[in-house]
This record gives structure tokens, sequence and C-alpha cells, in this order.
């Protein structure tokens, strides 16, 4: 009798749903596990399986002595993995038993897993506050990627390189239900087209020379349950965007040599800083990858729109260069401020960090002085004389962006957003320019 609770007692600790029957059918052993998955109700032990879950499997592996491993089945609107297993003495089969689990938690245990052997580096380390800056560009940035961190729909980046197209990637997804997962972000530009498609997709052992041995995994594996960026995903040749969006659509990959399906829960958010409108019609870009990744669209502007975020982007830059212990920056001069503020930056808030580095470098004190960038100075003197030779200035060009950027939207309101300027400044350049 002590032996039978011990026995009870192993079977009740176990996570899994337990039920074991004798040769006959009749239920012998069961758990509060299996009970509750199952639906069932009361005393159980004693009565026929076949009564209590009609057309069960288990009178088949009683039939057949053979077991039954990673069975898929719906019981009460649950998805549950089953096992199934003779019992067998003497070569007779005597009984079988069964154990199960929920899919739900199994998943939620292969996220565990694999967020215990995720490669490090596979994290996102920014938040959407994190992202400095209170220009109204900026601000309604942040506000729709905050909206768009709430759903699982693909999101496309858009924006000129070093604008901070990743910062927001990394954003949305730690502010998603994702947030657990991994945050995979991969530069498609970087890889010829046979290691791209390598690197999304893994490759079976020995299906190309110089495969590794037991194969990889490729980032859509690596991302199982998080979030792949795909950075400068226009670069993408359209043989790899074919396979891109076959994955998009059936949720799974196939390894380079491999032969069968793996299944891939994973978002996508994509950036560029190319016009892939522009790149339809070039026939560089696919209509049906642009529209499956272009359901929700984030549009970053560019550092010369957002002028007035200048003063705080400087300030955090020194901020983290003085954390990172490289040199102590106590103060910045008011009028390299204003020196920064003069300058178009083509090459965005990635350029200013390179900028500010320099001069830091170059400053002998805990000041960083107009003196420090005699460089820029220089560099914007010659922007001056060349717009000059070319028949342009600072104002022409303003004129240029404005009329762009309204022709663009065809709202001032939103102009004026994009412009990081507010409505009434907008009027006066318009009245300004006759436009």
């Amino acid at each position: 009798m002590r032996e039978k609770y011990q026995t009870q007692a192993i079977v009740n600790s176990s996570h899994d749903g337990i039920v074991v029957v004798d040769q006959e059918g009749h239920i012998l052993l069961t758990n509060q596990n299996a009970k509750n998955t199952l639906g069932l109700q009361g005393r159980v032990i004693g009565n026929k399986i076949s009564e209590l879950i009609p057309n069960s499997d288990m009178l088949r592996v009683l039939h057949t002595g053979k077991k039954e491993i990673g069975d898929f089945a719906k019981i009460h609107d649950k998805q549950i993995v089953i096992n199934r297993l003779p019992v067998v003495v003497n070569n007779n089969v005597v009984g079988a038993v069964s154990n199960f689990k929920e899919i739900t938690d199994i998943q939620k245990l292969e996220m565990k897993i694999r967020k215990i052997l995720q490669p490090s580096g596979l994290e996102a380390k920014y938040r959407l506050d994190d992202i400095v800056g209170t220009s109204s560009g900026i601000v309604e940035a942040k506000e729709n990627a905050k909206l768009f961190a709430s759903t699982d729909s693909t999101v496309l980046i858009t924006g000129e390189s070093g604008t901070g197209k990743e910062l927001f990637a990394q954003g949305i997804h730690i502010e998603s239900n994702r947030a657990v997962g991994p945050f995979v972000a991969v530069n498609c530009a970087a890889f010829p087209d046979s290691l791209l498609e390598s690197e999304l997709f893994g490759y079976e052992e020995g299906s190309f020379t110089g495969a590794s041995r037991g194969g990889k995994q490729g980032l859509f594996e690596l991302a199982h349950g998080g979030t792949l960026f795909l950075d400068e995903i226009g670069e993408i040749p359209l043989r790899i965007q074919a396979l891109l969006l076959r994955v998009l659509q059936e949720k799974s990959i196939r390894r380079i040599g491999g032969k069968r399906t793996i299944p891939v829960d994973v978002r996508i958010i994509a950036a560029t800083n190319r016009n892939l409108e522009e790149e339809i019609e070039k026939k560089q870009f696919r209509t049906d990858l642009f529209y499956r990744i272009n359901v929700l669209s984030l549009e970053l502007p560019p550092l010369r729109a957002r002028i007035q975020d200048i003063p705080l982007l400087v300030q955090s830059i020194i901020q983290q260069f003085n954390v990172e212990g490289k040199k102590e920056i106590e103060l910045v001069e008011e009028s390299l401020l204003k020196l920064f503020q003069s300058y178009h930056w083509p090459g965005n808030i990635r350029e200013l960090k390179n900028m500010i580095e320099r001069i830091i470098v170059l400053s002998k004190g805990r000041h960083l002085t107009i003196d420090n960038a005699s460089f820029l100075s220089k560099k914007i003197q010659h922007n001056k004389q060349k717009e000059i030779v070319n028949g342009t200035n600072i104002e022409e060009k303003e004129k240029e962006l404005i009329v762009e950027t309204l022709n663009k939207y065809n709202n001032k309101t939103i102009a004026a957003r994009q412009l990081g300027i507010d409505r009434s400044t907008l009027w006066r350049k318009i009245k300004k320019y006759n436009l």
C-alpha cells in the first residue's frame, strides 16, 4: 500500500499529464495535470480509457506494442503533444503509458531554453525613451514607434544613413511582447548574394564546399520568438527577395541543402535609405515583398531637419564618452553648438558623433571650443564657396527642401513636422519665398 502511495505521489509531481492503463484499457494510474488537460472530473481509476476519451489511440499501442512519440492531438480546444509507450513484461504487452503536455507549455520552455543558449549580442540595448530629441519630427516618430510596438505587424523604417533606424528597431522590440526573445540585426548590404542566403536561412552539413560540420542555424532560426531587423533591405538581390517573401508568407524556412521545413516565429522590422517605390519601378525590388514589409511605416527625419535637437544630442554623446572614460568633458562652448547647427550633416547623427569624437581628441582641456573645430569651420566655408560657384545658396536650398516636403505630404502641418519647425515658421517661409 505504501508503494502505491509513493507511486501516486511521484506521478502527481510531474508537470506532464500521465495516464497508465492495463492490457484491457482500464485506467490504473493518472495525475491531476492529466485530468485538467483532458477535462476529466471525479474518480477515473478503473474506468475504460475509451469511455472517457473516445477514439483514444492508447488502444492501438496495446494492440501493436509499438511506441508512438511526438503525436499531436486536439482535445477540448487544447493542442497537445503525446507520447504513448507499451508496457512489456516477458515479451507480452501488459499495459501502456501515455504522457502529454500542452503545446503552449512546450513553446514557453523552448523560449526559456533559447534565451539561455542565445549567443551573446542577440539582444536590444536601447529603449525608445533613450532616443534623444524634442523636435516635432522625432517626437512623432517615437509616438508612432510606441504604437507599433503593441502589434506584431512588420515595420518598414525609412530615412537617410545615420538617422538612427536601428535604435528605433531596438526600441520597438524592447517595448513589444517579444522583448524576452532575441533581437537579431543584419546589414543586408554587408554580404554577397550566396553568403546572405546562408546567413538568413542557414545550411545543412555538406550542402556546399566549406560548410561547417553539423550545419548552421540561420538568422531566422536565431531570431525565433523575437525580432529580426533587416537593415538595408533595399540592397537584397531579387533572388533572395523571393526566398524572403516565401518565409514571410509560410512562417517557415528551409536550410540550404535541407529537405525539412523549420517553423519560425519571427517579427520583421526592415530599414532602408532607398526609395523602394522607385526601386520597384526600376524592377530592382519586388512589389509583393514591399507590401509584406510595409504594413507599418516609420520615416525618420534627417538631422538638418531637426537642428534644435543638436545641443541635446551633443550633450548625450559627450555623456557617453565620459562614461566610457575616454575623456572628462565638462563644457561645450555655445559658439561651437551654433557652428554645429549651421552645418548640413549629410551623415546625420553618425557624422555628428564622429565629429564630436574628433574634437574631443583634439581638445587639450575639459572644455570644447570652436577653436577645436577649425576643420569643420573650413569645411562649412568650402561648402558655401562651392554653393556660390554653383549658383546656389543656403536660402535656395531651404526653399527647395520646403517645396519638396510640401509636394510630398500635401499638408502644411505634416510638412512643418517633418522639417522640424512649427506651422507658423513654415507659413513665414512660404511667404518669404512666395510659394
